[in-house]
């Protein structure tokens, strides 16, 4: 029990002490809205992306991601909405916590995903691999540092909102994207929608994945059935090659538990050797070896 609660507090200091830090920094005496609002904005990603690296790091043998999680999302919404104790409520307040929430909701995504993408950079450098922000892919375009063909109308694909996250294999001394992955801090936000467009670009012989921090959902059958198939009248085929949980799961199928993304990294080597050697037989159905 003491080990629980030392988690909330490490995480109430560290975000604490990270977002007063940055956003001094960010600020640097500035005193317009515009600024204070930006100097806000990075400081409250940098503080929530530190502290669960270091928070998750630390107590993983003891909490899940989820409960890690949750933890920042408390201190994040204390702070924003100002407030200290919950024992009274008044309509300032309330509208204060409803105003925090959102703003979790919209930051918390694009934490996740620089999470996804940075906890996975070193492990996957030994395999020609790494994983990019939907930003940082445009770039590379643009320069003209992507391999593919034309046909694979990967500017449309970066142009959208699809997915969050590419893989790409250094081939030859070229970057090849061989993968789309959504991230997802629950399975509940729009998990039908994503399905939908993940199997498009499986069938145009991409690796297509979902990581998710929370896991709980996908032991219902409906979730389940989205990942896996074998629903009798709907979601009867898969709608990922894989779907990787960092809490709250048992693997199950193309449902992974997979607590420090080892799993993800491990079928990315493989989903890139099979792009590589023999794309056209990548296909919808192509699973990883567990």
């Amino acid at each position: 029990m003491e080990e629980t609660v030392d988690y909330k507090l490490f995480c109430k200091s560290k975000y604490s002490d990270l977002y007063l830090k940055r956003y001094v920094q960010y600020l640097r005496g500035r005193d317009s809205i515009n600024a204070k609002k930006s100097s806000e904005r990075l400081a409250q990603h940098e503080a929530m992306l530190e502290t669960f690296q270091e928070a998750y790091e630390k107590y993983k043998n003891v909490v899940n991601a989820a409960q890690v999680w949750n933890a920042i999302y408390n201190v994040h919404l204390r702070r924003k909405a100002k407030i200290g104790d919950l024992s009274e409520l008044n309509e300032t307040i309330i509208e204060n916590i409803i105003s925090a929430a959102q703003s979790w909701k919209k930051c918390s995504g694009h934490v996740f995903e620089d999470y996804i993408v940075q906890s996975t950079l070193e492990r996957l450098r030994e395999y020609h691999i790494q994983l990019v922000l939907q930003k940082k892919l445009t770039q590379m375009l643009r320069k003209g540092e992507i391999g593919n063909e034309s046909e694979d109308q990967l500017d449309k694909l970066a142009k959208s909102d699809d997915f969050d996250i590419y893989a790409l294999v250094d081939f030859n001394g070229m970057n090849y994207v061989f993968g789309c992955i959504q991230a997802k801090t629950s399975i509940r936000d729009r998990v039908g929608r994503d399905r939908d467009f993940s199997i498009p670009v499986m069938e145009k012989h991409f690796w297509s994945v979902a990581v998710t921090l929370d896991g709980q959902y996908l032991a219902m059958p409906k979730f389940e059935h989205m990942v896996n198939g074998g629903g009798e009248t709907q979601y009867e085929e898969n709608g990922w090659h894989g779907m990787y949980a960092m809490s709250n799961v048992v693997s199950n199928d193309r449902i992974y538990y997979d607590k420090d993304l080892e799993l993800l990294i491990e079928h990315s080597r493989q989903a890139a050797q099979k792009f590589i050697s023999a794309r056209q037989r990548f296909d919808r159905y192509w699973k990883a070896v567990y």
